[in-house]
Order: C-alpha cells, then structure tokens, then sequence
C-alpha cells in the first residue's frame, strides 16, 4: 500500500527532470542558432566593408586620371584646333564647353595631409585635450585586444588615434568594434580613418582622426 505514493512521487521527479532537460535543451539550441546568425552578419558586415574600401580607392584612381593633365613628350607639339570661320551668312561658331562647376574631390593622400597639419598645428584645450586623450586609452585598452593603441595626441578641437593590427582579421574587427559600432565608442565626433601598411607583410597601421563633438573636420569645412 506504501508504494504507490512512492512511485507517483518518483514519476512526477522524473517528469520534472525531463522537462529542465528539454527547456535547457531548448535555449542551448536558439543560443547556438543567435552565434550563428551573428557570426554571419559579421561576415557580411566584412564583406560590405571591403568591398567599399575597393570601390573607394577606385572612385580615387578615376578622380586622378580625369584630373591630371596631358603628358607631351620632348619635342611633341600639341596639335592646336582650327580656327571656325567667323560668323556669317548660314555659319554660326560652336560654342565652347562650359568648365565643370565642381572640382575633383580630393585624393585620400591630400585628405590625409590636409588632417595631420590641421591636428599639429592647433593649440591643445587645457580643459578638453588631457581629458579627450585619456578617455581614448581607458576605453580601447577595454575593447582591444592583438590590435594595440600606439599613441594619441588631441589638440583643441581634433584627435589623432594610430593603432597597430597584426592581420587584415583583426583590423577589420577593430573597425566593427570602433568605427562602425551603432554607439560610439569614444564621443559622439566626426572621424575619418587611414590604413597604411601591408597586410601580407603583418604590418597594418590605422591612423584615425576623430573631431570634438560639435566640431566639423578640418578637410570638410571647405568643400
């Protein structure tokens, strides 16, 4: 007679058992499928940076070629067009093009050039600069781990960041967790960044500017 509660016990244990197993079963397998799913969009986010960073560089070598001028080599004359009749009876002068209202926009090397004068060249803010460059180490030395911060230095109204990456892999993650992550990282300041360096050779420097909130960057104040 004592049995049976005793085995009604022991099922319900069992059932209690089996149902911890299969919820935890359950989250495992949606915690598995969410890595996955992230994992991928990090590949794609990769990619699509990449891919940008190619088009840019193209984009730049266009820019150059319709900028530079005609090579003539030594004793090379040009050849000059012929001058219309004037205008007259049935004969009208063509009209000469129109310049292009904008020019070519600048090459990454003159933008680059353009940013490290601006940021030596400013005074430091005795109240913004030692505070900025120390907001800068304690928050990559968080987030950073091959990749390293080699130095930073921020004047009045701009800072510069160069960091150091063994690999292409972890520039790349460098740029996810840094320069495109959804929250900024530093402050809520207009950056531009330059990577310079070969990766086949292990050595990948990205040098960074990133301006005081509310400040515009020096490259862009005129277009």
């Amino acid at each position: 007679m004592q049995r049976t509660p005793i085995l009604a016990g022991i099922t319900v244990l069992l059932a209690f058992l089996g149902w911890q197993w299969l919820e935890h079963t359950s989250l495992e397998e949606q915690r598995q499928q969410q890595q996955a799913e992230l994992e991928a969009t990090r590949r794609e986010l990769r990619e699509a940076t990449r891919a940008l960073g190619e088009q840019r560089a193209q984009l730049e070598r266009l820019s150059r070629d319709v900028a530079r001028p005609p090579v003539f080599a030594p004793g090379q004359t040009q050849a000059l067009p012929t001058e219309p009749p004037a205008s007259g009876d049935g004969v009208e002068r063509p009209v000469s093009p129109a310049p292009p209202d904008h020019p070519a926009p600048p090459s990454e090397q003159e933008v680059v050039a353009n940013l490290e004068e601006a940021v030596h060249a400013e005074p430091g803010d005795p109240q913004w600069s030692r505070q900025a460059e120390e907001l800068a180490r304690a928050r990559l030395a968080r987030i950073l781990t091959t990749s390293r911060l080699e130095s930073v230095h921020c004047g009045a109204s701009l800072c510069r960041l160069e960091t150091s990456h063994p690999n292409q892999e972890e520039l790349e993650q460098f740029r996810e967790q840094v320069l495109m992550a959804p929250e900024p990282v530093l402050w809520n300041g207009a950056s531009y960044s330059s990577v310079q360096g070969d990766a086949r050779a292990g050595t990948l420097v990205t040098v960074s500017y990133v301006a005081r909130e509310g400040m515009p960057l020096p490259m862009l104040e005129h277009p």
